[in-house]
């Protein structure tokens, strides 16, 4: 089976306006192939644009960093989808890889409108907080994708989902001040 252009843009017409429809249907035909060629395609969309903004689109450094832009973005999003499912093994749920790999490969398609707001930047001081104000409502609407590709992955509430998105940040919270408390009691007590 091979990739369409028109289940890609059909896929991201989706996300876009029937987000809930999508990540709950029945009948998708997960494809990893697919699956990547939409992360690779927002990954470039997103890095062309700040390069035509910034004028370097033609230097040898912007190709490179175009190039570790789309591997660092493939390997994040293998990574995040990969906690995901051991997170769920955990609680009886995973054995889903390929599924929320090629559902979560779609949730960062909100970052395409991230090019017209470095435009609106341009403006001026009210069209950057503008564009400011309207990154921020991407970012939720981002974290409410992944949130409803977990529930349709792992058949979980809503709110279970969100607490799988979030735990790993508190996790990382509490872990990091009971370090800086470790190490502040370590140096108090060789200090004296």
């Amino acid at each position: 089976m091979g990739i369409t252009v028109n289940d890609f843009f059909e896929n991201i017409y989706s996300v876009i306006f029937s987000p809930k429809a999508f990540f709950e249907r029945e009948d998708i035909t997960v494809s990893i192939r697919l699956a990547v060629v939409t992360v690779v395609f927002i990954a470039l969309i997103n890095k062309l644009t700040l390069g035509i903004f910034d004028g370097s689109i033609l230097s040898v450094m912007f190709i490179l960093s175009l190039l570790g832009s789309i591997i660092s973005t493939v390997f994040i999003w293998f990574l995040t989808a990969l906690f995901f499912e051991y997170i769920a093994r955990i609680f009886d749920r995973g054995k889903k890889l390929e599924k929320i790999l090629f559902l979560t490969a779609f949730v960062p398609v909100p970052y395409i409108f991230f090019a017209p707001l470095n435009l609106i930047k341009q403006i001026g001081e009210i069209g950057y907080i503008f564009a400011t104000i309207i990154e921020c409502v991407l970012y939720f609407w981002i974290i409410f994708l992944y949130a409803l590709a977990l529930r349709a992955v792992y058949n979980i509430t809503i709110s279970r989902a969100f607490m799988l998105i979030f735990l790993p940040f508190v996790a990382s919270f509490f872990a990091i001040n009971w370090m800086v408390c470790f190490v502040s009691k370590l140096w108090y007590i060789f200090s004296i």
